[in-house]
């Protein structure tokens, strides 16, 4: 099977870099000079990579490293120049009073800033390098204090890159190490002795996948039994996603795993649960920041958040729902804005966003609203003292901003989605989606909006397939209106050749039972037939309680004391039946559900026995 591996503008970046020498980006601060010695002292004389060293030095600090390095490496040790060309098999040193950035081949030196207090040298170049060298990007970091390196983990990921990072038990300081740890998508944590035999063998590793003409060649029907695998263990569908992209961070573990094959691959991940874990992360990677686009906020501050709090009184609500959220930083970014135009404008309105996503750790994570010292790089000095707390580990979200975002969890392809929102934001989601399913995307996102609400995508994404039903406020940074609203749910189902025709026709199904539901005017034959069996049902079992849901478990009526058997999630919200049984009773439930599916008739489970502070209660 054949699918493209990237798009063409990708591409042509990385086919330009492929024949440049490998560059290894090492992150170091405190405690940094130790590491360094033990990192370079397991290199091979003969290595043919470039190792460029980012640490945190005073800007009047003469550095020694070159010479103390010396000792511990047979490489060239070079102190970077500005416009150096990168030689393979060279370790670069950067000067103490400069940042580094890379372009194409050259390394490019800026000043350190005088008017800020935090420096992180080694974000800029992660960046940077995450840029120029795509899935090519090896950052590695070591000891220091703080949590320069996390934002260059996140972006080195996002571009398909790999991360390595000093096992924080041995690190000197352990700051540096733990907070990039902290983000779930780290590929390696060792100890600096056993870095270069692991880079060494992940760089020399043959691909995972054959590759012609710029196609990535692999086994569809082995990639979909991984898929599968992680569908069932951890109840996240990634089969409508673009295979490509999957494939490639499925290459990665492959390559970290030492695995050959998808199908050696397979058995691996049924070995090692916490491999599950981590490909699901892989997955799931979360691309985002405060303010991100920052002309996208500028155009949003200027045009269009003034008109919003305008056309609201006192006392009404504001609703917007920010679709993808990942760790929170979006949707906060989203509640400062607004809260200082209502206090530029005088007003006293509510501020409701729901942000929602299907990965539970970035939940848990924007829930908490803590974020490292870096983002001091993305957050004004204002915002910054008006909004957060400063923690010992970072910065905390202020109450009163926390108070205005709620967090869910929500999948737009699954669940039936919000309504009646004043602004919908989802940006760099659909990307990630078969063309298809980018399309019953869009339903969703249309569907929530109210007459004249805005749209907010990402900047490669466009509203193309319903572009009748929106005029353009900015066609650049993608920012739309909402002028022909939705009231019902099209049914834009995929029937793409990785989802059974059984499942599709399940999705089907679903959707159009979603639709007459959200239908004002719902009170057709099915409706009546529907609550006649329930009625029917609740019955039968003298007084109990019944629930009827979708193929998803989500909610569509529940009748009797449902409250004797359910409980609502700790934290967020859900309309998921699931998220709100015991695990004893959610098994009772799901093995139930599928045997009346399969047979296509009614199923009961007997003497099921439920957990209660009061005791326990048995049921069918």
């Amino acid at each position: 099977m054949k699918s493209t591996s990237k798009n063409s503008a990708a591409e042509a970046v990385l086919d330009n870099k492929v024949d440049s020498p490998r560059i290894i980006a090492v992150g170091a601060s405190a405690g940094g000079l130790e590491a360094l010695k033990a990192f370079f002292k397991n290199i091979p004389a003969g290595d043919k990579n470039a190792y460029v060293v980012i640490q945190h030095l005073s800007p009047d600090y003469k550095s020694m490293m070159g010479e103390l390095l010396k000792k511990n490496t047979n490489l060239p040790i070079v102190q970077i120049a500005d416009k150096m060309t990168i030689k393979p098999g060279h370790v670069y040193l950067i000067p103490p009073a400069n940042n580094l950035v890379l372009d194409g081949d050259t390394l490019h030196l800026t000043d350190k800033p005088n008017n800020q207090t935090l420096n992180l040298p080694i974000d800029m170049f992660f960046e940077s390098m995450a840029e120029q060298r795509q899935e090519r990007s090896i950052g590695v970091i070591l000891s220091g204090t703080g949590s320069d390196g996390t934002r260059g983990v996140r972006a080195i990921k996002e571009n398909d890159g790999m991360v390595m990072v000093q096992e924080p038990a041995e690190a000197k300081f352990d700051g540096m190490p733990k907070s990039a740890i902290n983000t779930g998508l780290v590929d390696y944590i060792l100890p600096v002795e056993e870095m270069g035999p692991e880079l060494i063998e992940f760089i020399s590793a043959p691909p995972a996948f054959a590759n012609e003409d710029g196609e990535v060649q692999y086994n569809e029907k082995e990639l979909n039994k991984i898929l599968n695998y992680i569908d069932e263990k951890v109840g996240l569908d990634f089969r409508e996603y673009k295979y490509a992209t999957l494939a490639r961070r499925v290459a990665r573990r492959m390559n970290i795993c030492k695995c050959k094959s998808l199908a050696a691959y397979y058995k691996y991940l049924q070995k090692r649960p916490e491999e599950v874990e981590i490909l699901y992360r892989e997955f799931l990677i979360g691309v985002t920041k405060f303010f991100r686009d920052e002309e996208v906020w500028k155009r949003l501050r200027k045009d269009v958040f003034p008109k919003m709090i305008s056309e609201k009184k006192n006392g009404e609500t504001l609703k917007i729902w920010d679709v993808a959220c990942s760790t929170g930083e979006e949707a906060y970014s989203f509640a400062m804005c607004l809260h200082e135009e209502m206090e530029a404008q005088g007003k006293n309105i509510e501020i409701k966003i729901f942000a929602t996503d299907i990965s539970q750790p970035h939940l848990d994570i924007g829930s908490k609203g803590i974020y490292p010292e870096s983002i001091v790089a993305d957050v004004s000095k204002e915002l910054l003292l008006k909004y957060f707390l400063s923690k010992s580990n970072g910065y905390q979200v202020s109450e009163k901003i926390r108070r205005s975002v709620i967090f869910s969890s929500h999948n737009i392809i699954k669940n039936p989605p919000f309504s009646n929102m004043d602004m919908v934001v989802c940006r760099n989601l659909l990307i990630y989606f078969q063309s298809s399913i980018q399309r019953k995307a869009m339903n969703m996102l249309h569907y929530a909006l109210k007459q004249d609400g805005i749209l907010v995508l990402g900047t490669s994404e466009s509203v193309q397939s319903h572009k009748e039903n929106f005029a353009e406020i900015d066609r650049r940074w993608k920012i739309y209106q909402n002028i022909r609203p939705s009231t019902r749910i099209k049914n834009g189902i995929s029937h793409a050749s990785n989802t059974s025709s059984v499942k599709a026709g399940l999705i089907e199904n679903r959707v159009e039972r979603e639709n007459k539901k959200f239908r004002s005017q719902n009170s057709n034959p099915i409706k009546q037939k529907l609550q006649t069996e329930l009625n029917e049902t609740i019955l039968e079992q003298f007084g109990g309680a019944s629930v009827f849901v979708d193929s998803d478990y989500n909610i569509l009526q529940a009748v009797g004391e449902f409250r004797k058997y359910a409980n609502l999630p700790v934290s967020g919200f859900s309309i998921n039946l699931l998220d709100m049984l015991d695990k004893e009773l959610k098994y009772a439930v799901q093995s139930t559900f599928n045997k009346a599916l399969k047979e296509n008739k009614r199923a009961i489970y007997r003497d099921a026995v439920i957990s209660q502070p009061q005791g326990k209660i048995g049921a069918d």
